[in-house]
């Protein structure tokens, strides 16, 4: 009978180490995922840092019924531009990115050297016009 003990005993720890094997090794491969993933995660960030904003608008002419308008404004490192409508769809991504801020048109574009959306204010762009003749 001390041979059958032995037996089991000899297969119990085999199969002891083999478990512990194979699960130090699926550790190890999502210790490796995770990692993937958070050096994707720095990349993007990193990618979003590192782009730069147009630099403020040398001319503007805001006229004097628009002064008081006010516009919203994504407050992140990369957006340099105003939006008229809150439900603007490039506004609404930056939703998880930055802040959104409610300004006067003006302060958007001194303060913020903000441009205007092609896709809500398009209308606006004769503020920035050097050539219109007013």
């Amino acid at each position: 009978m001390n041979f059958t003990s032995k037996a089991k005993k000899n297969r119990c720890f085999v199969l002891e180490m083999a478990l512990a094997i194979v699960l130090l090794g699926s550790c190890q491969q999502a210790a490796e995922q995770e990692n993937t993933a958070t050096e994707q995660e720095t990349a993007v960030v990193a990618a979003a840092d590192t782009a730069q904003k147009r630099p403020a608008p040398t001319f503007y002419l805001i006229p004097p019924n628009l002064v008081r308008q006010r516009v919203w404004i994504c407050d992140d490192a990369a957006s340099d531009i105003f939006h008229t409508k809150a439900d603007c769809p490039v506004l609404l991504e930056c939703r998880g990115k930055g802040n959104f801020r409610n300004v006067s048109l003006q302060r958007a574009i001194e303060d913020y050297g903000r441009y205007n959306c092609q896709t809500c204010s398009k209308d606006l762009d004769h503020i920035f016009d050097e050539d219109m003749v007013r």
